[in-house]
C-alpha cells in the first residue's frame, strides 16, 4: 500500500512539472548491526525501476529536479485513544504508542480481525468468541462495543475465519459456526470439524491457521516436560472439502510438522510459509556440561516449516541458546536429552544432522514462553518494519530471573535475514512495580495497529503510532 501511495504522489507531482514517468523501489528495512543472524532463503519482491521512455538531453537542464528522499507519505495515525487508557510503565520507541483498547474479559487468548474490521477474541474463562469493535472512534472497545459469537464446551485459545465459518478450538475438538464478517449475533450451536485431538495433561492449548488453499493447520503440544515419544507433539494438516459428521480423527491429518514440544504460535508470511515458535523444556541438565543447565537452556524457537513431515526434535533433541564457551557452540545448536543420548540412537551427532532433526531459524532466550507471531503488513508503522516478525512472550517460572512478559520484533532485511529479538513493548521499570501482563496472541488491525491479547490483566492491548 506505502509503494501505491508514493507512485501516486509522485506521479502527480511529475506531471505537474512535465517530467518522464518513474517507479521508485521499494525501501528495504533497516537491519541490526550488533546482532548475530541466521539466514533465511528467500528474498521479498522489489519494485524494478521503470526506464523512461528517452534518454533526457544532457545539454538542457531539466525543468525541475525532484528529489524522491523528501516525499513524506502520511501514514495512518493509531494513537487515538484517550491519555486515560494510555498502559502504564510501558516502553516503546518514539512515535509509539499503547493504550488498554478493552478491558473486564475472562482470559482472553487467541485472537482474529475480520474483513469487517471486527476483533474477535476467545475468552478462556467463558469458553466463548467475542466479537468487539469501536463504533465511536474513540480508540477503545467498551462494554455496549461487544457482543457473544459462539460458545462450546471447554473452547480456550484457537479461533480463525475462514470460507465463510468462524473456527474455535478446545483441547480435543475443532468446532465452527457459518459466519459472515460483520456479524454481531450468537451463532448458536456449531459443528465437530476434528475431533479427538490428545488432551490432557501439561498443555491444553490448540492452534488454528489456514493456508491460501482452504487447508486447517491444528497444533498440539506435549503431554509432559519430557514425553516418550513425539506422537502427541505435532501439528497435523487437514482438507475440509469433505467433513464426515462427527468430524474428522485428529489422528487422520496428515503430519506437517514432527518433534514439537509445544508449537503455540503459527502464522504463514508473505510467502504462504508456515512458521512456528516453540516453548522449550523445563528443568534442563547435562553432566557433562555442568550440571543444571536449565536457567539459559534450552532456547525457545522460532522454525519455518518448508519440508512438510520434517521432524524437529522433541523429546530427544534441545536446542542451545547459552552454554559454557568451551562446551557451546553457538545458539541454535541441537544437542541431545540427557534421558536418551545414550539410548544407541540419538547422541548428539544424530541431533546436530539435519538430516535427522530441522534446526530452528532462531533461538531465543529460555523460558520467555513465546505463544504467537505475526508478520507486519499495517500501513501506520514506519516502512521499515513491514514485513517484519513481532513475537508475544508471554514470561518465565522457570528461571530464577524472570524474562519475557513483553512483545518483542525480529526485523528482517531484503536478503531474508533475521535479527535477534529486540524489545518492542515492554515494562519500563522493575520486574516487581506491578506490571500486571503477559502477552498471549498479536495480530494487525484494519488501521496498522497491533492487537494484543493479555490473559493476566484480561485486555487487549493495542500498540500504535502516530503515522508521522
Amino acid at each position: 500500500m506505502r509503494q501505491t501511495q508514493l507512485s501516486t504522489l509522485l506521479a502527480l507531482v511529475l506531471a505537474a512539472c512535465g517530467s518522464d514517468d518513474v517507479t521508485p523501489g521499494d525501501v528495504a528495512p533497516d537491519t541490526a548491526s550488533d546482532v548475530t543472524t541466521t539466514e533465511v532463503d528467500g528474498t521479498p519482491d522489489v519494485a524494478d525501476a521503470t526506464e523512461p521512455d528517452a534518454a533526457p538531453d544532457a545539454t538542457q537542464p531539466p525543468d525541475t529536479a525532484i528529489d524522491t528522499a523528501d516525499v513524506v507519505v502520511a501514514r495512518q495515525n493509531t494513537c487515538t485513544a484517550p491519555a486515560s487508557a494510555a498502559v502504564n510503565n510501558a516502553s516503546l520507541a518514539a512515535g509509539f504508542c499503547a493504550s488498554t483498547w478493552a478491558s473486564g474479559l475472562d482470559t482472553p487468548r487467541g485472537l482474529f480481525v475480520t474483513d469487517s474490521g471486527d476483533v474477535l477474541v476467545l475468552e478462556r474463562g467463558k469458553g466463548q468468541v467475542t466479537a468487539l469493535w469501536d463504533a465511536d472512534g474513540d480508540g477503545l472497545s467498551g462494554e455496549g462495543e461487544r457482543a457473544k459469537l459462539a460458545s462450546a464446551g471447554g473452547l480456550n485459545h484457537g479461533v480463525s475465519v475462514h470460507a465463510g465459518f468462524l473456527y474455535a478450538s478446545s483441547s480435543s475438538t475443532v468446532s465452527r459456526w457459518p459466519y459472515a464478517a460483520g456479524t454481531r449475533t450468537d451463532l448458536g450451536a456449531g459443528t465437530v470439524v476434528v475431533r479427538d485431538v490428545p488432551s490432557g495433561g501439561n498443555h491444553s492449548t490448540r492452534t488454528l491457521v489456514f493456508d491460501a488453499a482452504g487447508q486447517l493447520y491444528v497444533s498440539c503440544g506435549s503431554a509432559s516436560n519430557v514425553d516418550a515419544d513425539s506422537r502427541r507433539s505435532l501439528i497435523r494438516r487437514f482438507d475440509l472439502a469433505d467433513v464426515p459428521a462427527g468430524g474428522i480423527a485428529f489422528r487422520d491429518g496428515e503430519v506437517f510438522a514432527d518433534g514439537l514440544r509445544n508449537e503455540v504460535g503459527l502464522a504463514f508470511d508473505a510467502q504462504g510459509r508456515l512458521w512456528g515458535v516453540q516453548n522449550g523444556i523445563d528443568n534442563l541438565n547435562r553432566d557433562d556440561m555442568g550440571g543444571d543447565i536449565h536457567e539459559d537452556n534450552p532456547a525457545e524457537i522460532l522454525s519455518r516449516f518448508d519440508t512438510p513431515g520434517a521432524f524437529h526434535g522433541y523429546p530427544y533433541c534441545w536446542a542451545e541458546f547459552i552454554l559454557p564457551a568451551n562446551v557451546g557452540k553457538g545458539p541454535g545448536t541441537q544437542w541431545a536429552h540427557e534421558a536418551t543420548m545414550n539410548d544407541g540412537t540419538h547422541s548428539d551427532a544424530w541431533c546436530q544432522n539435519p538430516a535427522n532433526v530441522d534446526p530452528p531459524e532462531l533461538a531465543m532466550q529460555a523460558h520467555s514462553a513465546p505463544l504467537d507471531l505475526e508478520f507486519y503488513d499495517g500501513n501506520s508503522f514506519p516502512e521499515a518494519y513491514r514485513g517484519d516478525l513481532f513475537i508475544t512472550l508471554h514470561g518465565s517460572w522457570n528461571r530464577d530471573q524472570p524474562t519475557g512478559y513483553k512483545v518483542v520484533h525480529v526485523s528482517i532485511d531484503a536478503a531474508g535475514n533475521l535479527s535477534n529479538p529486540e524489545p518492542f513493548f515492554e515494562n519500563a521499570g522493575q520486574a516487581d512495580n506491578g506490571w500486571p501482563h503477559r502477552p498471549v496472541a498479536i495480530r494487525v488491525g484494519h488501521d496498522g495497529q497491533l492487537f494484543i491479547t493479555s490473559d493476566a490483566s484480561d485486555a487487549i492491548l493495542v500498540v500504535g503510532h502516530s503515522g508521522e
